[in-house]
């Protein structure tokens, strides 16, 4: 075999290998941006979710005052108004509690359900890369 025949074999295999990383490259970018927008999809649905949960409060909250002040213009007495807004007060720290809960572990299903589908991708690449 001469230098140019050997030239010519080394250039073939270095276009074959240049071209499958390459397309090892394109396949990863795909995924990426797949996974990319699978997680922006989640995200937009669980912020919706997310945005109604809070407005459901919003209107439990908005119950609760209201059917307050009824109570209280309805009241007799001074010592029956200080009963009524110690109740009042208990039920809202309660309903309040119940409310962080919900949002802490909706924001956590949120974090996770939307991370999920670049870390499988990342995952995925690393495990065809290897």
């Amino acid at each position: 075999m001469n230098q140019n025949e050997q030239g010519r074999k080394f250039a073939d295999n270095s276009v074959a290998m240049a071209s499958e990383a390459f397309e090892k490259g394109k396949v990863a970018a795909e995924q990426s941006a797949r996974a990319v927008e699978q997680s922006c999809s989640l995200m937009a649905e669980n912020m919706r979710a997310f945005n109604l949960k809070m407005i459901e409060m919003a209107h439990g909250n908005a119950d609760a005052a209201f059917g307050f002040a009824v109570q209280v213009a309805g009241a007799k007495t001074p010592s029956d108004i200080v009963e009524l807004w110690t109740a009042h007060a208990r039920k809202q720290f309660e309903m309040l509690s119940e409310q962080l809960k919900e949002l802490t572990a909706l924001g956590q299903k949120m974090a996770g359900e939307s991370a999920e589908p670049i870390t499988r991708s990342v995952n995925q690449v690393f495990k065809a890369a290897s």
